[in-house]
């Protein structure tokens, strides 16, 4: 028994030291990733896991709510659209319908790890789109699909908020694919008035694009910084959590455990002995105490030293707990080389015949003992029990049973003596 508490104890420091581990790590992690967006090792993939799930749970919802937007302007492709119309209108069309689909597909499959790339992917496939209606069109409606542009990329704003880099990468892809269209449309055709100011007003387009690009990778570079250290914080306090309980278990343990038998100690029995003195004074229940004395310790020691009188007291400590069998029992140092056994709803014959037992698998231990009658180490014990009344007091238990040990003693030592 106590062999797994010791190991019960050192399971507890090992894991304690491994939180403390973590939360440094964590914290140098957090230090030297400040500013680049990136931790090392596993902290980043676990990182990205938790950005994706929050992406599917929130920004999917944003998807979907743009893609209906997207769809709407239906309108504008049949009012704008003259002849194209129907290609228009078939294009959006299908590219709304896939998009809807690998929404609903991608979360349930293992592509959802790529989830922002692929949304990033899918925001550059409308840019593209809205670009190449403006490629099939001409005249005023060219233009007018233009304006198409500047809410794609305040979506892609919206949606990228959290991730720096896929945001820069879709704006200047978008803006890369407008430079590759726009080369491919002769502008200078067009020689009416409102064609002249659209042509002149061009270049204060691509300077507003630039200056939302630049706002928008402002933004998500502030935002995703400001995640990455929450997220990394939370950890953190979730360590400290888990550090702060271990701490208290161990302090808990520390002011309830012998620290030399790593049974309980005498603070910790007096308060379960008062406990179980009431409770089984309300329900008329037998409550035993065994007192146990090592025989001739004080000559052990002097004569085998200090350092081998610890030794036997740990193993006299663990073959009288493993004698507890039952969760109630309660095995504690008293005091030196002196123990105590508390066993509720345990009859005095019973009682004595688990001391009996104790003491012969003690004196079995074979410990040597030059100084000792039996010349191994022995034990000595006396057996009290009582069913607690209103006319009784706890402490008249502990003294019966230690007035049964000094009998015992007084008889010849390694016996337990009893009232019968």
């Amino acid at each position: 028994m106590l062999k797994a508490s010791n190991r019960s104890e050192n399971n507890k420091s090992a894991t304690l030291r491994a939180v403390e581990t973590q939360i440094n790590l964590l914290i140098e992690v957090l230090e030297q990733s400040a500013r680049s967006l990136r931790f090392r090792g596993d902290i980043e993939r676990q990182y990205l896991e938790h950005r994706n799930q929050r992406f599917l749970e929130v920004d999917a919802k944003i998807i979907a709510g743009g893609l209906l937007v997207y769809m709407l302007f239906t309108w504008s492709d049949f009012y704008l659209g003259g002849e194209k119309a129907q290609q228009i209108f078939s294009i959006r069309a299908g590219i709304t319908g896939v998009m809807f689909g690998l929404l609903l597909w991608i979360p349930k499959s293992r592509f959802s790890a790529f989830i922002v790339p692929l949304t990033s992917i899918g925001i550059w496939v409308v840019g593209v789109s809205v670009m190449y209606f403006i490629y099939l069109l001409e005249g005023l409606p060219r233009y007018a699909y233009h304006l198409g542009l500047i809410p794609i990329q305040v979506f892609a704003m919206v949606s990228m908020r959290l991730s720096y880099r896929s945001f820069l990468t879709t704006s200047v892809a978008m803006l890369l694919a407008y430079g590759v269209v726009s080369s491919q449309v002769d502008l200078s055709a067009d020689q009416t008035e409102i064609g002249r100011i659209i042509i002149a007003l061009q270049p204060y387009f691509m300077a507003f694009w630039f200056v939302l690009i630049a706002m928008g990778a402002y933004l998500a570079y502030v935002m995703e910084e400001a995640f990455r250290n929450d997220y990394m914080k939370n950890r953190i306090l979730a360590l400290e959590a888990e550090r702060l309980q271990l701490l208290t278990q161990r302090l808990q343990q520390l002011s309830t455990t012998d620290s030399l038998t790593q049974i309980a100690n005498r603070r910790h029995f007096e308060q379960v002995f008062t406990g179980e003195w009431r409770r089984c004074q309300r329900m008329a229940e037998p409550l035993a105490l065994v007192m146990v004395d090592v025989d001739a310790f004080k000559q052990y020691n002097d004569t085998y030293g200090h350092q081998a009188g610890d030794d036997c007291l740990r193993r006299v400590a663990e073959v009288m707990a493993a004698g507890c069998r039952r969760a109630s029992d309660l095995c504690a140092r008293y005091g030196g080389e002196e123990f105590v056994i508390l066993l509720p709803q345990t009859t005095e014959q019973e009682a004595t015949e688990l001391a009996d037992n104790i003491r012969q698998r003690i004196q079995d231990l074979n410990i040597p003992h030059s100084a000792s009658s039996a010349n191994v180490v022995t034990i000595s014990a006396g057996v009290a029990c009582q069913v607690p009344d209103k006319n009784s007091e706890a402490e008249d238990l502990i003294r019966q049973a230690d007035q049964w040990l000094y009998q015992a003693k007084s008889a010849g030592r390694n016996q337990v003596l009893h009232h019968d």
